[in-house]
């Protein structure tokens, strides 16, 4: 697809993309923006029917639907060379500002050159040539004035490019983070276990990864006797204090309601144990009191489940071993670690 929209028009259809790529499941690369930019711009018809059929149905876009809507509606090209054709585009614009920089300054020492010409010809001479000369000094200094504003408005465009793709860093961000707490989010997490278990895969290390997962007990207890309002100061207070555990190598993540998780990817199952030990405690052992009240909820307690990573086993499997190990904690009695080896 052809585009002539300009640098205006275009920086704002990338202000109201980007929010709507945000709450997809899709991470933010050019394919991605493409199909989005194409969507708020309503220069596609097909692809927004198409996005607004798919959003009726499902409410996100995946990676799989976006790829298809791509490739349908705007371009055959896979995201390989559309990251190629982004980088590209800032290559060529930086170098442009380059070529403008030193046409401006060709442009001034000409300038020069021709101003001396004219006073050494004025002093030895009846003036005849003067306005000739002093023509070619007009036009050149016209020249150096386009070029100083082409390079003005290429810095500009430069300033605005770097903004937006802090904007677009900001909302990928935003988009990984858990808004509550603070932590992961389950989007994050899944992106960080596929590359952990990646890494595991190609790596000798016979350590790690172990994954660790918790519940609060009886939440929805507390949400009905305290007030959601409190069950969010207890979802605050345990992101905290899993925040505050997780090692610097791991990642701690809300995946769910009130369910967390820790990955853990260079720790024996041993050390994770012990890790979920201390949680345990630590959070069994804290009280939290209710804003603008001076009771304290008698006590807060999770449960966890632990498991080590099978050499070649999917995400899937391995998360739902550590689940299983979270539900045995749960119907063994609440607030206790089980591990689960196999």
């Amino acid at each position: 697809m052809i585009y002539h929209d300009s640098i205006e028009r275009s920086a704002e259809y990338l202000r109201q993309a980007i929010p709507l790529m945000s709450r997809q499941s899709a991470a933010l690369h050019p394919v991605s923006y493409a199909v989005w930019y194409d969507y708020v711009s309503q220069a596609n018809p097909a692809l927004r029917a198409a996005i607004d059929q798919q959003l009726a149905s499902d409410g996100q876009l995946d990676e799989a639907t976006t790829l298809a809507l791509f490739r349908k509606h705007v371009a055959e090209v896979d995201p390989q060379t559309a990251q190629r054709v982004t980088d590209g585009f800032q290559r060529v614009l930086a170098g442009m500002a380059e070529s403008a920089a030193e046409a401006g300054d060709q442009t001034a020492m000409f300038d020069s050159s021709l101003t001396r010409l004219t006073e050494h010809l004025n002093q030895g001479s009846t003036g005849q040539g003067e306005p000739a000369i002093s023509e070619a000094i007009e036009s050149t200094r016209k020249m150096r004035d386009a070029v100083s504003q082409l390079q003005s408005r290429l810095e500009e465009s430069q300033q605005q490019i770097t903004a937006l793709r802090e904007e677009v860093r900001r909302a990928r961000h935003e988009s990984l983070i858990d808004s509550l707490t603070g932590l992961s989010n389950r989007r994050a997490f899944d992106q960080r276990l596929a590359t952990c278990l990646a890494t595991a895969v190609a790596s000798k290390d016979a350590v790690g990864p172990c994954l660790l997962v918790s519940d609060i007990d009886h939440f929805k207890r507390i949400n009905d006797t305290f007030g959601h309002g409190f069950g969010d100061q207890v979802l605050r207070a345990v992101g905290k204090i899993l925040m505050a555990c997780a090692p610097s190598e791991g990642m701690a993540a809300r995946v769910g309601g009130e369910e967390f998780a820790i990955l853990l990817p260079k720790m024996a199952i041993g050390e994770a144990q012990a890790l979920a030990e201390k949680i345990r405690v630590t959070i069994a052992g804290s009280r939290i009191r209710r804003q603008g009240a001076e009771d304290t909820l008698a006590r807060v307690t999770v449960s966890l489940g632990v498991t080590p990573y099978q050499r070649g086993e999917e995400a899937r499997a391995f998360f739902e071993r550590a689940d299983k190990a979270l539900y045995a904690s749960k119907s063994g009695g609440r607030d206790r670690v089980t591990v689960m080896a196999a």
